[in-house]
């Protein structure tokens, strides 16, 4: 173990010091087939790259975990798990890290993306009550809220493919374009092929999605649907530069429906659309477009936002990383 707490289990390289690679990769996982499905995700994007993949294990901050020897014994058990979990990306010449620590998932989630870096956080999502989401919240949602990186949300049926539908929801707006960037960043130097749609939902000024009332003005829906479809094709010519084959899809009504709507018709296999940050109080009253989408998406989702996230109540957790090459 080195003064930083990282322990070599196997590598020709010093802890840290797996480079030069493309990109980097962090999967927290609990075990769960959905985490085990997010591997699955990093493993395809990793394929044909120099890639590290970053496999994060947070123990709960139990009475017993919080015994010295017994967080030794609990770490240590957590890394061998890890190690079994990544045999098959290491077999493959991905280097994997394991990264092991005490404490709530997405406050180690954050300092494991402190420590080792991460272009893209991999979630497991095993979904909850929507009354469970709004009491306790999601491990999803709660990394999703606290981690200032790009992050792909997978459920247990979302299979990496070759060959990928992806459907681009943008509102044109900052964090709208950030996915975008992040998205084309990300995917199309992989060696995963992909055909995208580019969709957006009108909605008159004022209006508050998912808050249904009748309309008391006119609203000039072709001038509308015109405006977005020019901002639309404009999302869409960047992707046809790269050679990506791109449609454009305006629809009329609140983003969340609109998106799911045309993600289960086209039958797509992954979503991309920005986030912003709302308070607490907002997320409960309103809820965002991402969060409404992410928990009743019928595929993977990719998100990515402009402002840096807070960290929310921040305590450290004990950690331990163990390089795997």
């Amino acid at each position: 173990m080195n003064g930083d707490g990282a322990t070599l289990i196997s590598s020709t390289n010093a802890p840290g010091a797996i480079v030069p690679e493309d990109i980097r990769l962090l999967v927290p996982v609990d075990f769960s087939q959905s985490s085990r499905q997010a591997l699955q995700w990093a493993e395809a994007m990793a394929s044909g790259r120099r890639a590290v993949v970053v496999i994060v294990h947070a123990i709960e901050p139990t009475p017993l975990a919080r015994l010295d020897d017994a967080a030794e014994a609990l770490v240590a058990q957590a890394e061998e798990r890890v190690r079994t979990l990544g045999a098959g990306l290491v077999a493959r010449g991905i280097a994997v890290v394991a990264h092991c620590g005490i404490g709530r998932p997405w406050h180690v989630v954050r300092e494991a993306v402190a420590q080792h870096g991460a272009d893209l956080v991999l979630l497991g999502n095993r979904g909850l009550s929507p009354i469970k989401r709004t009491i306790l919240g999601s491990n999803a949602d709660r990394v999703l809220r606290t981690v200032p990186v790009p992050s792909l949300v997978v459920h247990a049926a979302d299979m990496p493919r070759g060959q990928m539908r992806v459907l681009v929801a943008t509102d044109f707006s900052a964090d709208a374009a950030e996915a975008v960037l992040e998205f084309r960043r990300l995917f199309l130097r992989s060696m995963v092929r992909i055909e995208v749609r580019i969709v957006h939902a009108t909605l008159p000024p004022g209006m508050i999605e998912s808050v249904d009332m009748p309309l008391v003005e006119r609203v000039d829906w072709s001038r509308l649907d015109a405006n977005a479809h020019e901002l639309a094709e404009q999302v869409a010519r960047d992707f046809r530069a790269a050679g990506v084959q791109t449609g454009v899809v305006v629809a009329r009504g609140g983003a969340a429906r609109a998106i799911l709507a045309e993600a289960r018709a086209w039958r797509a296999d992954l979503i991309v659309l920005g986030r912003r940050g709302m308070s607490g109080f907002e997320r409960m009253i309103l809820g965002s477009t991402a969060e409404r989408v992410l928990h009743a998406a019928p595929c993977a989702v990719f998100t990515a936002q402009c402002a840096t996230v807070a960290a929310e109540g921040h305590t450290p957790a004990a950690k331990r990383a163990a390089y795997i090459a």
